[in-house]
């Protein structure tokens, strides 16, 4: 049997390995692409099936609630369950829940279908991380970054395609095709991803407990710097886009939703384009400390702008651009965990920092709907405010929406700030040189 495995080996690692980072970041693309396709179609959802608001964020929150808990559990279990079973079953799982979301004709079986799809969607960031790891570890920033890069561009441009339409798309149709594609997926999946490598590296991480593996993350001062980095910049991403993808954009700046859609983008387009450019940043370098530093600079510089100054749009183009490329930086915190951490640890601490992200997302969503209530501002943010505008012809005269916007935005600004403390507390260290060789060497 060993002999057999050890046949099988270069076939999954050295002529296939870029197959199967493809299939996987197909996988992931999906999964992304998928969380845009129901805002886009929540018109249609609430229509068709008699929603209100607050059903409508339910499912949009246990979506949340069931991805976050599945990236954790499935995602923590890759090596220990090889990747070729556990994604082709997620990719057959979350076609399931698109057969029973498209069927459903009320809120409980569209809510199934939801927590389905949640649970079989939820393993595709990590999945890719994984194959990435295990196949182009050499690479991996950059692969990393590129794969960040691709889910995101097809995401943008499935938003800018139903966005600019002008007909309203009902929401059944996509997912049945959704469901037809992710069966298709788990038949590549599990042809193309290859199993597990019998190293010593994987061996120690199937016989290592959960205990011991949470007690490498734990003791480790680069995991927590990559966990507040990354949970940072990525809750941002996450509770700066869904902000404006909702009402709050055209009740507080009077926008329409296609001016909307178009300022969303170029967060999304500054990701895209952050995410090639840092990671090929990263691998040039075999470094990862700089290049986050630099780039969550640069976000903090697009937060003070948002924050301190009422941008006209075009500006606010560009500012939102430059938020989405420094924020991008995010991605580089599963590369601290590969050079720093043992390997038997890189699953559950992937998921763990992934998680992170999310948690820190709706956290900082929560928070900023409280802080509107309230009408909590600092008047401080206020005067700065009123003398830009004094300062610069460009810059329209705040009005109380734009007081009010601040008193919710403020939060992001403290949270990039403390991203960008985080990079500054890294330790440099070679990529390549550390883990590359030994990894790839069988």
């Amino acid at each position: 049997m060993a002999i057999d495995t050890d046949k099988e080996k270069p076939m999954g690692r050295k002529h296939f390995r870029y197959a199967s980072w493809t299939v996987a970041v197909i996988f992931f693309s999906a999964s992304v692409t998928n969380s845009i396709l129901f805002a886009l179609l929540s018109p249609s959802l609430t229509q068709e099936l008699n929603l209100n608001h607050q059903s409508l964020g339910m499912l949009g929150g246990y979506y949340f609630v069931a991805y976050s808990i599945g990236q954790l559990t499935l995602g923590s279990l890759l090596g220990p369950i090889s990747p070729r079973y556990l994604l082709s079953i997620s990719a057959a799982l979350a076609a399931s829940g698109c057969v029973i979301f498209a069927s459903s004709h009320s809120f409980g079986t569209a809510l199934t279908g939801q927590l389905l799809v949640a649970l079989g969607l939820s393993s595709s960031f990590l999945g890719v991380i994984y194959v990435i790891g295990r196949d182009l570890p050499n690479k991996f920033s950059l692969m990393a970054a590129v794969s960040q890069g691709l889910a995101n561009f097809a995401a943008a441009s499935l938003s800018l395609l139903i966005g600019l339409l002008d007909t309203e798309v009902s929401f059944r149709e996509p997912y049945f095709i959704a469901a037809v594609f992710f069966i298709c997926l788990a038949v590549l999946l599990f042809i193309l991803i290859g199993s597990n490598q019998n190293s010593s590296h994987e061996l120690s991480a199937k016989k290592a407990s959960q205990f011991d593996k949470l007690n490498s993350c734990f003791k480790s001062r680069a995991f927590w710097l990559a966990l507040t980095f990354y949970s940072c910049l990525f809750g941002v991403i996450i509770a700066y886009s869904d902000l404006w993808n909702i009402q709050f954009q055209v009740d507080f700046f009077r926008e329409t939703s296609r001016e909307s859609a178009l300022l969303n983008a170029m967060i999304s387009t500054g990701i895209i384009i952050g995410s090639f450019i840092i990671g090929a940043w990263s691998h040039y370098r075999g470094d990862y400390v700089i290049p986050a530093r630099t780039f969550s600079f640069l976000s903090i510089i697009a937060v003070t702008a948002l924050l301190s100054i009422h941008l006209s749009d075009s500006w606010t183009l560009t500012a939102n651009f430059l938020l989405g490329f420094g924020l991008s930086s995010s991605i580089l915190s599963l590369s601290i965990v590969q050079s720093e951490l043992p390997e038997k640890a890189h699953a559950i601490a992937s998921a763990l920092i992934v998680t992170g992200g999310f948690v820190l997302g709706g956290v900082i969503q929560t928070l900023i709907g409280l802080s509107l209530d309230q009408d909590i501002e600092f008047a401080y943010i206020r005067s700065l405010s009123d003398l830009l505008a004094r300062l610069f012809d460009f810059a329209p005269q705040p009005t109380q929406n734009f007081y009010n916007y601040q008193a919710g935005f403020q939060l992001i600004g403290i949270i990039v700030i403390v991203g960008c403390i985080s990079s500054l507390l890294l330790s440099s260290k070679k990529l390549v040189k550390k883990r590359g060789p030994k990894i790839g060497s069988s």
